[in-house]
This record gives structure tokens, sequence and C-alpha cells, in this order.
């Protein structure tokens, strides 16, 4: 059997921002933006494309994998972690067997190759013309759940998107559908974690999406939630998407305004605090200061891998546990790993001399 025209679109994201410098107790505005901004890319020598599973072409199936991985000393990718997908397992499998056959030039510091982290590549799989988009059976059933919850009748509604969340292999706009249902379901029981969690997977497949409008409704809400809940260097993420947005141009000086806000906030004396829960294995973030601790653990926590754009290190987790990380510990991320449904708090404390 003759597979339709297969178009893989690899789009790589790699982050590598200057870091802040806790030498001063107040650090400057320009320091922090240029912290959140600034992108270094390691430079790749061999890359190859993954191969679109046969089950997925057959069905004109799309879908996207998000993956974090570290670059060793000898530019090869090892420690491949799956941070968000479309909800595909067998498109996911093949972007991890793609990426493990990448080669990259090692990052070198005082004339030695080091580690690189902090790489973050989307890997999206397209059908070019020939998409069949959402199955008339997922239309039937996304119609009666959003009838539920206009209803408020939650019950139903949990039952449909049970069976909605037990399909391993959506196309790419049922994906989009089935989690902008579930964002407005979370924000209508003041969820907001969990909206913002749901919002950003639709932000990843935008492009899907119909009208500027809509996709101004995804950015618009996701950037508030990450302001609100403290995710700084994912709003001005999201923020640099917003503003590339036509219709988002009325908005433009209250964003900017909101973004030199945050910029405020890292740089002030108050604790940042981050409510968070492991839902798989691993919860993760950006941090946006180097001294920071992991408090109120509800369940088990085991261990956390911090991931930098020239630094790694993993560590036993132990109760109220405080890290310090080094000023030269550039652009960091942690990986929080624990038993399911585990909850904590993660506080970042202020920059200090």
């Amino acid at each position: 059997m003759q597979l339709l025209p297969i178009i893989i679109m690899l789009i790589t994201s790699l982050f590598y921002m200057d870091a802040l410098h806790a030498q001063e107790n107040s650090a400057d505005t320009e320091n922090i933006s240029k912290y959140l901004s600034t992108i270094i890319a390691p430079e790749p020598i061999k890359r190859v494309n993954p191969k679109y599973p046969m089950s997925a072409a057959r069905q004109s199936r799309e879908g996207w994998a998000i993956l974090s991985f570290v670059i060793n000393k000898e530019g090869g990718v090892e420690d491949i972690l799956v941070k968000s997908s479309s909800g595909s397992k067998d498109l996911t499998r093949a972007a991890e067997i793609a990426a493990k056959k990448w080669r990259y030039k090692p990052a070198m510091e005082d004339g030695k190759a080091i580690p690189q982290c902090v790489n973050t590549v989307r890997m999206d799989f397209r059908m070019g013309k020939h998409t069949t988009g959402a199955t008339k059976k997922f239309i039937s059933k996304y119609n009666k759940a959003r009838a539920a919850l206009t209803a408020k009748d939650f019950v139903t509604l949990d039952d449909i998107l049970d069976q909605m969340n037990k399909n391993k292999y959506m196309h790419l706009s049922e994906n989009n559908y089935l989690h902008w249902l579930s964002a407005d379901y979370a924000k209508e029981q003041g969820d907001k974690r969990k909206q913002l969690y749901h919002l950003n997977r639709v932000a990843v497949g935008l492009s899907s999406l119909s009208n500027d409008k809509q996709k101004l409704s995804v950015l618009y809400q996701a950037f508030n939630l990450q302001v609100e809940l403290n995710e700084f260097k994912a709003a001005h993420s999201t923020y640099e998407r917003l503003i590339k947005l036509p219709s988002a141009e009325p908005y433009l000086t209250q964003l900017a305004d909101v973004m030199a806000n945050v910029e405020s906030v890292i740089s002030g004396d108050k604790d940042l605090v981050i409510t968070a829960d492991i839902k798989n294995d691993f919860w993760s973030t950006d941090l946006v200061r180097n001294e920071f601790s992991l408090i109120d653990i509800e369940g088990s926590l085991h261990t956390l891998d911090v991931r930098c754009a020239n630094k790694r290190h993993v560590y036993t987790i132990e109760k109220d546990n405080t890290w310090k990380l080094p000023a030269s510990w550039e652009n960091c991320s942690i990986y929080v790993y624990g038993e399911q449904k585990s909850t904590f708090k993660l506080i970042e404390h202020p920059f200090t001399t």
C-alpha cells in the first residue's frame, strides 16, 4: 500500500539563556531582560528525521512531541525526556528514536568539552494536504461534552472526557479541541494550574486553529495565568508569540507593562512560590533565580535533576531541602521525580550577595 505524501516538520527550539548574576541583592532590569530572552543554540552536526509511523500515516494522523535531552561531551544525545506531546504514543516514540541518533558539536569551556542541557526540541508530524482532521466519532463526543459543560452537568462531562482521554492515537485537531474543552472545564472549576496545563498544549498546535482571534484567546489566557502562577520564563515565551499576532496590536502596551512588572518581581526581595504536583513521572519548570527550596511535600519525592546550559547535577531529595546553584550555572531547569499525585511547593529565594 502506497502511503499518502508525508511532510515531517522539525521545529527545533534550543533555549540557552544568559544567567542572572546573583552578586547583588537587586539585579538590574537589563540583566533580567537579557536572562529571559537570549538564546544560544548548540551547533548540530547530524540530524535524522523521525520516521512517520505507518499506522499514523494510513490514518492521516498528525501530531507533535516536545523532548528535553542532554548533549554529552562527545556530542551524542542522552537522557531524553518527553516534556509533552499531542497524545499519540507512536509519534512520540518515533521522535525519541530519531533524537537518539542526532549528533552535535560538543560545547567547550576553558578548552574542555562539557555537557549541554536545557535543550527543548519540538518535532511536528504533518501529512500535507490529505489531513483528515477530527473523526465523526470524536466530533459527536465533543459536542456532547461541550453541551454538558454549558449545562454544568459535570457527571456526564467527566464520563465523556474519560472516554475521550482513553484514545492514545488522536488526530492533532482532536487533541487541540480536547485540551481546549478541558481548559474551559478547569476554568469553570477554578483550577488555574490545570487550566494552564491544557492551554499550553493547545498553544503548541496553535497553527491548526482557524483564525487569529482563537490564537489570541489561547495565548492571552495562557500568558495571564503564567504570570499569576509565577511561571515567568514561560510567560516571556508566550509574550514573544503574542506580540507577533496582528489581533494583539490593541494590547501591546498592556502586555509590555506586564513584562516590565515581571522583571521587577524577579529582581525583588520576595520569595517566588509555585505550587506543584507530580502528574506522571516528573514535574518540571525553568528557574529564574539560583537559590530554591522544595517544601510542604505531601506524598513522596525522591530525585531532583538540575539541567543547566553548561552543567547538570542529580540530587536526592530530603525534607525541606534548599539548593543554591553557582552563578556560573546558566539557564537552569529542574525536573522533580516522585510518586504520582505527590504535591509540594517550589520556593525561589531572592538574590543574595
